[in-house]
């Protein structure tokens, strides 16, 4: 299995108090300081000492949170925030029976309370208790069907024990829910695959495919700003959005206006309003990226710019499970186009991501890769990238993902074998790992290997046994927070040396990526930052797993 790893992380949150932000709405900026002086004035007001707790619980203060939360609760008897709280404060302590027993008398008050019934799932699946865990997740569904982590869940359990089945009905569910987001068509074409549903999987790789809106449809202003006529332009499209503020390829047409009308700050809030409407619109992604790039924004730039990689590359798994969707039809000549056009996406994520590690290493934003990217033997940056990679590689060959990105330079600067090389030994590093499975399959078309190629994109989608167990406890690891950081610290210290130690790391960061639990464009940016930085030390102490963001976060 790879891809389909993701499907163990999703909707695992690793703290309670996710679950519970709607509850306390309108209190997120209270001061605690400000109001532990108020609470003191009126010690009889369950509203001051709800806020005050909540306010403390943010501040990570437990046991001053846990004693304003534990008045509110004798205050406000009838109301279940309190206990939601309490709740939250024993599972950052560790103690999650506790929280248990906060959740249900909290449940007692709100029985319909979908947020409480998904929490009493989330804790019991922290505990290993999957069929008490499934009850209640089951039972989230029914109160609250447009609940997706209680679907993502069900998922993710059933996954766990081997009911493919149980999960392709979760994302068709999931599907069925949300038509636009593309990673859940992604899950649900590859289990309706793996399930022998090879019509409807080429149907649901076909619908990702659209996801991806059209720039070009509408009117065509853009063709009156380039005859002179850009201020004219620039209020036509802005009438249009205020008309129309849900379409995406809007926002972009006018953030491109106010790119030539040297408007920066009007345009990045353009396509990030077209990214917040259409979250997997790759072009809006690459144009606020340059934008970015040319306002010597370098950290912006490169973190977006790995955003759009990562869109790339889900495009690309797309026409992968398209193809062998129709492989497995019997459409042999249809399924050899598919993958062609699969394989006209990749030279899109190696210069986006040579483009990266150009701005890793010329922070005050001094590029131009996006423009001269037909000639990057010559490219100096290029070659420092190269060089820099193949001395952190000297130094530590064992990590899986370092061969990864290398192979990404190698495919950009032209040396397709040598890149295929850098990916075989990803993939021996790591079975699992999703884009090194397809970058080398690419690899292998380019070599007259289709056969090969078309079984490395099988393991890059199917499953194949063996692993969902071990990432499984990984993700549940990871979201039992003090667990996995008191594992962090026992295996630095077991470490015999730095080299086995950054090894290690690099290892549990790539099957934390596996399951989806990190975000995966500003890890990129973080190892390519440190890379360029100090190409002999990979990650310091600052840089541990500890410190890792969750996507969307």
């Amino acid at each position: 299995m790879s891809y389909l790893l993701e499907v163990l992380g999703r909707g695992l949150l690793r703290e309670l108090r996710q679950a519970f932000e709607p509850h306390w709405a309108g209190i997120a900026g209270d001061q605690a300081d400000e109001l532990e002086q108020r609470a003191a004035r009126s010690p009889t007001s369950g509203d001051l000492q709800l806020r005050l707790g909540l306010a403390r619980l943010r501040d990570g203060r437990y046991a001053a949170a846990r004693r304003a939360l534990e008045s509110a609760a004798h205050l406000l008897p009838q109301s279940s925030k309190p206990l939601l709280g309490l709740a939250c404060v024993h599972e950052a302590n560790a103690d999650r029976r506790a929280a248990l027993d906060c959740l249900s008398t909290a449940r007692r008050l709100d029985e319909s309370d979908a947020a409480i019934t998904f929490a009493l799932g989330l804790l019991h699946e922290h505990l290993d208790e999957p069929d008490v865990a499934q009850r209640w997740y089951r039972e989230t569904s029914a109160l609250c069907p447009q609940l997706r982590n209680a679907c993502e869940r069900l998922a993710a359990l059933a996954l766990r024990r081997g009911d493919v089945g149980a999960a392709c009905d979760c994302y068709a569910q999931l599907a069925e829910m949300d038509p636009q987001d593309l990673d859940t068509l992604l899950t649900a074409g590859c289990l309706e695959l793996e399930t022998g549903q090879a019509a409807l999987a080429a149907a649901r790789f076909q619908q990702a495919l659209f996801v991806e809106p059209e720039t070009d449809e509408g009117p065509r202003v853009a063709d009156v700003g380039r005859e002179g006529e850009l201020e004219a332009a620039i209020l036509s499209l802005e009438r249009l959005v205020r008309q129309q503020p849900g379409v995406a390829a809007y926002h972009v047409q006018l953030g491109d206006l106010y790119v030539r009308a040297g408007k920066d700050r009007d345009a990045v809030a353009e396509y990030e309003a077209a990214l917040a409407t259409q979250p997997a619109f790759l072009e809006a992604t690459v144009k606020l990226g340059t934008q970015h790039m040319r306002q010597g924004r370098s950290v912006a730039a490169a973190v977006t710019f790995n955003r759009a990689i990562e869109l790339n590359d889900r495009l690309m798994l797309a026409f992968i499970g398209l193809g062998l969707a129709q492989h497995a039809q019997g459409h042999a000549r249809e399924s050899r186009a598919t993958l062609d056009l699969a394989a006209s996406l990749e030279p899109s994520t190696t210069l986006l991501f040579a483009e990266s590690a150009r701005l890793c290493l010329s922070p005050a934003g001094a590029s131009g890769a996006l423009d001269a990217a037909d000639a990057p033997p010559n490219d100096p940056f290029l070659g420092e990238a190269l060089r820099r990679h193949e001395q952190a590689l000297l130094r530590s060959a064992g990590q899986a993902d370092l061969h990864y990105r290398y192979g990404l330079l190698l495919r950009h600067a032209g040396r397709s074998a040598d890149a295929a090389g850098a990916f075989q030994r990803a993939v021996a590093l790591n079975p699992h790992y999703v884009r090194a499975l397809v970058k080398l399959g690419l690899c292998e078309r380019d070599q007259g290997q289709p056969d090969a190629a078309r079984e490395r994109f099988e393991r890059a989608l199917r499953l194949c046994g063996g692993a969902v167990e071990a990432h499984y406890q990984l993700g549940l690891l990871y979201a039992r927070g003090e667990q996995f950081d008191a594992a962090v610290d026992a295996f630095e210290q077991r470490a015999g040396t730095r080299v086995e130690a950054d090894q290690a790391r690099a290892t549990i960061l790539l099957a934390l990526e596996n399951v989806g639990l990190v975000d995966r464009p500003v890890l990129t940016w973080r190892m390519e930052r440190a890379l360029a930085a100090r190409p002999d030390q990979l990650e310091s102490r600052e840089g541990t797993l500890r410190s890792l963001d969750r996507p969307g976060t």
